[in-house]
């Protein structure tokens, strides 16, 4: 069988609902025929992913940093920023893209109900990654992006709240493909201004394959894909038994006693004036 067949497969066992796809060009190219035309070479991967998505609607996030420096988000022209495959594929072949800043998807199929407006909570539960763990979706991980996981994000708002990370609300407006503005603002949980925060990846990889809420192809290993409901489910018990669980010693190193010495969870003041602009990205 073919890479979109075992792909297909692998993506069966794992839900029912959409697929929501973190890329990496490079680490697939192997999996298309070469070609010096960029466009064409990004198409192949489009193609190849619908190939695997088959009758389920394929999402794949547009996100793009920009609002807490611009406050406006254009739902029609911002590029997304993680790629040149979410930007190739918004750009010519998904049907919508939801409005939320930052964190945005571009999609075909029925398109989600998330909504912008006051206090907007990108993780929350009417977020795109509540919606996906409702829909029962697959995060399909197309060159070893396990790391992209944005959706544990959605799990820290479910386990209470991390610890390590503090609200932080940008007021703006949002463009709508209409060309209509909405105003609103959007309620991120930060990390820490000009502080490391990275989760032990490798390790969360080893315990969901281990769990079974995540499987890679013997094949072409640089794919893998996961449950979203599932492994956001592994992530929520873990943490609700520790809520430190998910970081790298690193993070750790620093974090542990900090937040000793606080008592609490962080606070904006504990790192930067209200009036700082800058956001550390995820």
């Amino acid at each position: 069988m073919g890479v979109a067949e075992v792909s297909r497969a692998l993506v069966a066992g794992l839900g029912a609902g959409p697929m929501f796809v973190h890329s990496d060009a490079f680490r697939v190219a192997i999996l298309v025929p070469p070609t010096r035309d960029r466009n064409a070479y990004l198409d192949l991967h489009i193609n190849l992913l619908r190939r695997i998505a088959d009758n389920r609607s394929l999402l794949i996030p547009s996100f793009n940093y920009d609002f807490p420096r611009t406050r406006l988000f254009d739902v029609g022209a911002d590029p997304a920023q993680l790629g040149p495959i979410p930007e190739r594929y918004r750009t010519t072949a998904a049907e919508w893209r939801t409005p939320v800043p930052i964190f945005s998807v571009s999609g075909d199929g029925p398109m989600p109900s998330v909504d912008w407006g006051d206090k907007t909570d990108p993780f929350g539960m009417e977020s795109i990654f509540a919606w996906l763990v409702e829909h029962d979706a697959v995060i399909f991980f197309y060159g070893d992006t396990f790391h992209c996981n944005t959706i544990v994000h959605h799990a820290e708002r479910l386990a209470g709240g991390p610890p390590y990370r503090y609200d932080k609300v940008f007021s703006g407006s949002v463009r709508m493909p209409a060309g209509n503005i909405e105003t609103g603002s959007l309620n991120y949980h930060v990390r820490p201004l000009d502080k490391g925060l990275d989760y032990d990846w490798p390790r969360l990889l080893d315990e969901a394959i281990a769990a079974g809420v995540c499987r890679r192809l013997e094949l072409h290993p640089q794919i893998l894909a996961a449950s979203a409901r599932d492994l956001v489910g592994l992530w929520v018990d873990d943490m609700r038994a520790n809520p430190l669980s998910l970081l790298d010693q690193s993070t750790l190193a620093w974090v542990e006693p900090t937040l000793a010495k606080l008592g609490r969870r962080f606070e904006i003041g504990d790192f930067e004036t209200m009036d700082t602009n800058p956001v550390e990205a995820e």
